[in-house]
């Protein structure tokens, strides 16, 4: 048994390790401006090599997505902020910041084609199915903690999610649950595998007698 869990944890050691992107890390962003009642989770990536096209389907069976009047689906520009403080909680794609000074050009192109869910787009208050990338002309090489997106829902949001991001030419998908309005990552079946052949060598283990 102990070597079935030794061979199980090299295996997904070097999936991990022959990936150039990895999943994506949520935080929750203060935001002065942010609306009564939301959170606002901004959305960041580790990956080598070129960037290319990113894909999210946010699917809520309750609560909403908040989306600024002023708003669009890229970032908004900081020098709005002191006018509209609420634009600053705004939901939006981005390519390296929480703003249109910070975040590298963004082009969106529709919406995803690898998630099981393919388009059309939809970037509204109920759901999100989007694909982009940066603009045409951007080579983005490389980074930690890269802000791709800020998705600001209400704290009794509940559903699921689903993302593909692709660098060097590498394509990973990474799926989760939304609870409390917060991103969450759900546990992979191998890592249940994992944690079940754990709790069987647990019980199966002899009982040790003083």
């Amino acid at each position: 048994m102990a070597r079935i869990l030794v061979l199980l944890a090299l295996c997904a050691n070097g999936v991990a390790d022959a990936a150039l992107i990895g999943s994506p890390e949520f935080v929750h962003r203060s935001v002065p401006g942010a609306p009564a009642g939301h959170v606002v989770n901004g959305m960041s990536i580790d990956f080598d090599g070129q960037l290319f096209g990113q894909q999210l389907v946010v699917t809520l069976t309750q609560g909403t997505i908040y989306q600024d009047v002023f708003g669009t689906e890229t970032p908004p520009s900081p020098a709005l902020f002191p006018i509209f403080p609420s634009l600053a909680a705004d939901t939006f794609v981005a390519i390296g910041g929480y703003d249109s000074v910070t975040s590298r050009p963004v082009i969106v192109i529709g919406g995803t084609t690898e998630l099981g869910v393919n388009g059309p787009k939809k970037f509204d208050n109920v759901g999100i199915n989007i694909t982009w990338a940066p603009a045409p002309g951007v080579v983005v090489n490389g980074g930690r903690d890269f802000p791709i997106a800020q998705i600001t829902l209400s704290n009794d949001a509940r559903g699921s999610w689903h993302y593909f991001g692709n660098a060097g030419g590498t394509g990973v998908v990474t799926s989760g649950c939304i609870s409390g309005g917060g991103f969450n990552l759900c546990p992979e079946p191998a890592s249940l595998l994992l944690a079940g052949f754990g709790a069987i060598a647990a019980a199966l283990r002899p009982t040790r007698r003083e």
